[in-house]
């Protein structure tokens, strides 16, 4: 086949349209981008054959996926698992991408161990992430197991504690009407789910050394132990009401001391 003509688009001016004639007919043969126009020398009256037409498309098609790729990285450092994840939804064939892979690893456009070490460091010093949910976030976008380790090395204990300690004051320091054995749970609890590990946890419970304010405890269980109140006296009465209240209050942490001033209070209100 020979090429017959070779037009310029009209939505892309970078992209051409070659056209070839084969046995005095014309026909399209393929839409290439105009660095593969110049790679190839692609000109009016050159000859080709079927292997070599294939080749041409196939090159296109790789400049074209590593072009899109190179947008797609504009943006933030991507992990391998990503690139691979966003050409396959463009329907790249598996060999165009491994030819773009190649080429982003040749020209250090993108590295797993950087961008391990990049994104530990990121989530570190902008989010309250702890150290096991960025190493779950970095096993979800398949980086080797090593590059993780090394880059949460940089998730110093020393560090995770120092951020302990002023999440869980913020924590403490809002006075919920809950019981102080409470609130400490909670914020145990929501640490852990932060991805922070219990014994860094507990160093920085004792390192800012948190107390019950008596007072806030007190009004606390008075708060709790009037809607507990409220809540049985419909079903009961006498001792069985104090009984459930009583209960009720030690399931939310209060101690017995608190809780059995509340009712004596209760008691001295019937009088």
């Amino acid at each position: 086949m020979i090429i017959s003509r070779i037009t310029k688009q009209k939505k892309n001016q970078n992209r051409y349209n070659i056209f070839v004639k084969k046995n005095n007919e014309e026909a399209f043969a393929s839409g290439v981008h105009e660095d593969i126009l110049i790679r190839f020398a692609l000109r009016k009256g050159m000859e080709l054959n079927d292997e070599e037409l294939q080749s041409i498309q196939q090159q296109d098609a790789i400049y074209k996926y590593y072009t899109l790729t190179l947008n797609f990285l504009s943006y933030r450092m991507r992990a391998k698992s990503e690139i691979i994840t966003y050409l396959q939804d463009k329907e790249a064939e598996e060999e165009e991408i491994a030819h773009v892979l190649k080429k982003l690893e040749d020209e250090k456009l993108i590295d797993d161990e950087a961008f391990a070490e990049a994104y530990t460091r990121t989530k570190m010093n902008t989010s309250s992430k702890g150290p096991n949910v960025i190493r779950r976030e970095l096993m979800e976008k398949k980086i080797p197991q090593n590059y993780i380790d090394e880059a949460l090395a940089g998730y110093s204990k020393e560090i995770e504690v120092e951020k302990l300690t002023s999440l869980l004051e913020k924590k403490m320091s809002s006075n919920n009407r809950k019981s102080f054995n409470q609130q400490l749970n909670q914020a145990k609890q929501s640490m852990l789910q932060k991805g922070f590990n219990m014994d860094s946890i507990q160093l920085a419970i004792e390192e800012i050394s948190i107390e019950k304010d008596e007072d806030e405890e007190m009004e606390a269980v008075r708060f709790q132990g009037e809607k507990a109140w409220r809540k049985h006296e419909r079903k009961h009465e006498g001792f069985q009401l104090k009984q459930h209240v009583k209960a009720s209050l030690f399931q939310k942490g209060f101690p017995g001391d608190l809780i059995q001033q509340f009712i004596e209070e209760k008691e001295e209100e019937e009088v």
